[in-house]
């Protein structure tokens, strides 16, 4: 679950294909391209090619979705910076130009100088797995790769600075491809300008809220919030298991601090686009998620005994995160600097506002043009502060107001409900994980599959915490939901969790498993490390296998779409 701030092309030079050849000019041309699903990608190189026409380059910067591999091998120098998505797939805006890529001539790219930087988070499988992918195609398609290719983890603003300038130092000393040298013949079956989806971040849909309910009980330790949408345009033609993407606003009252913080009015106009530093605050930046680099920026001139300069400079990334967990942009400017920030290079170094998405708790069948959220609401007290999360506060303001709002359809590659509705499912989802489920429970009871249902199901307190009670005890009165398998970990003396219940009911599930069925797992990003031990444990205890045979069984059930996590 994840997204994808406004795509741009900016050339500030012109582009490769009109300005340069090796022998009639001393400008070097720099084609960067990118496929970005949260912005960060597309951020990351529009820096590179600021820094590149710094340093006297003629860069461009694309959108993968722009171009065909065609348009691309024609270019004379080739950098490609992608994020990851979802279970190790291309971002949306790179996948066509992947599919395309794939079926490509053997020699499309001969001796196309080309460098990839790819950025994702480790704590995932197939960390970086789509940069590794376009850098190994694009080697076989006969490239020129200039550097090797640099994997970068959620902190890629303090690792990726060394290999940015030795990449384009490198690049200066590289010819490009010469005009022409491409075979002949050499093309890409069905080679076309990619056709964006009809609804994007770029072109979004609407919703109102036109439901809302508390689904947690008083004294619950977090809020939980079922919404229901009406959605216009492609986010009415989801499946259950796909994601629903909202494009949030800044609270007004963490503008207006930050905006007294840097001693602005919020009338001045600093960007050509004529809004004002109010608008773009509330709408362009990301305000609630402060990113490693821009803390890296305000410290640089702080004593060396400075608390959080010495931190930063221990290079002890796991300490830093710790440090930032529940800061917003306001309280790191508060604890690292006096009012001498430049406002308009403060506004320079933010991110762009990311999109928040979330599991659809729906079916289109059950559901019509309503779409269901189930959103856990971030609030707490700290320095003084009152503290919301960017999206969840926005929803429950925009459910009290009926504001509309944009959004879009997050399609999921494989966390769909099996082709054939006879298959059994097995799906673990503690928390807000179980949205997902309640949307594949809903189509499964009225499109009246044969197959078996098995929830998992946990948190903390069964009292205050159970999720959609009364409607799974309904599902499991009516013989929707065939097994019922509850986890609370804070009601009795030892903590139980969904795992623990997985091992217990391992000689079932086996059986299950044995039987073809389907597992998903929808959670934090933390739960999906402890189910893979869970399930090694019952196919280890209940099918005879060794660890080994046993992880070839999930990598099998992996690679039949039979075992897919959503994890965040």
């Amino acid at each position: 679950m994840t997204t994808d701030t406004g795509e741009l092309v900016r050339t500030d030079h012109g582009t490769s294909s009109e300005i340069s050849s090796e022998t009639d000019t001393a400008v070097q041309t720099l084609s960067v391209l990118y496929g970005s699903q949260t912005g960060n990608a597309e951020f990351l190189a529009s820096n590179i090619v600021d820094k590149a026409n710094a340093q006297g380059y003629s860069a461009e910067l694309m959108s993968l979705d722009m171009l065909s591999p065609d348009d691309a091998a024609r270019k004379e120098r080739v950098l490609i910076v992608t994020a990851t998505h979802d279970n190790g797939h291309m971002p949306d805006n790179a996948q066509p130009f992947w599919d395309q890529l794939q079926s490509a001539d053997s020699d499309l790219f001969k001796d196309v100088p080309f460098a990839v930087l790819a950025i994702g988070d480790s704590m995932y499988e197939d960390f970086c797995k789509a940069g590794v992918d376009l850098d190994e195609r694009l080697g076989e398609l006969g490239g020129k790769r200039i550097l090797d290719r640099i994997d970068c983890d959620v902190d890629y603003d303090l690792t990726s600075g060394k290999w940015i300038k030795g990449m384009l130092e490198t690049f200066k000393t590289v010819a490009p491809r010469k005009p022409g040298t491409n075979p002949e013949g050499s093309t890409v079956q069905g080679t076309r300008a990619a056709e964006q989806p009809k609804s994007t971040r770029r072109e979004p849909d609407t919703a109102t809220v036109v439901e809302a309910r508390l689904l947690s009980a008083p004294g619950s330790e977090k809020e939980v919030w079922h919404y229901e949408l009406e959605v216009s345009g492609d986010s009415r033609n989801y499946r259950p298991g796909d994601s629903l993407a909202v494009i949030p606003a800044n609270s007004i009252e963490l503008v207006e601090d930050l905006l007294a913080f840097l001693g602005l009015e919020g009338s001045e106009v600093f960007g050509d686009d004529g809004k004002t530093v109010r608008e773009s605050l509330q709408d362009d930046y990301e305000l609630r998620l402060p990113h490693l680099g821009i803390v890296a920026w305000l410290v640089e001139n702080l004593a060396t005994d400075h608390p959080v300069r010495s931190l930063v400079e221990s290079g002890d990334r796991n300490a830093l995160e710790d440090w930032l967990w529940g800061r917003d942009m306001l309280d790191v400017l508060q604890e690292t600097r006096s009012k001498d920030v430049d406002p308009q290079e403060f506004l320079s170094m933010l991110r762009p506002l990311q999109h928040r998405s979330y599991s659809i708790a729906s079916s289109p069948l059950a559901d019509g043009d309503r779409v269901h959220l189930t959103v856990s609401s971030v609030g707490y007290e700290t320095a003084g502060r009152r503290h919301t999360g960017a999206c969840s506060g926005f929803l429950q303001s925009a459910a009290q107001t009926r504001t509309a709002m944009k959004v879009f359809p997050l399609p999921a590659h494989e966390f769909h409900l099996p082709p054939d509705s006879s298959a059994d499912v097995i799906m673990i989802g503690p928390g807000v994980g179980v949205a997902p489920f309640r949307g594949f429970l809903r189509e499964r009871e009225v499109s009246q599959a044969r197959g078996r249902n098995w929830l998992f199901f946990g948190d903390r307190h069964e009292r205050p915490s159970w999720l959609y009670q009364t409607e799974m005890e309904e599902l499991q009165g009516t013989g929707v939901l065939d097994r019922l398998s509850l986890a609370f970990s804070r009601d009795q003396q030892g903590k139980v969790y969904v795992q623990d219940r997985i091992r217990e009911e391992g000689e079932e599930i086996f059986a299950w498993l044995s039987g073809g069925a389907s597992v998903y797992v929808c959670g934090g990003k933390q739960i999906a490390p402890d189910i893979d031990e869970a399930l090694l444990a019952v196919l280890s205890s209940h099918g005879a296998m060794t660890l080994d045979k046993a992880q070839d069984y999930l990598q099998s059930m992996k690679g039949e779409g039979r075992y897919v996590k959503d994890v965040y």
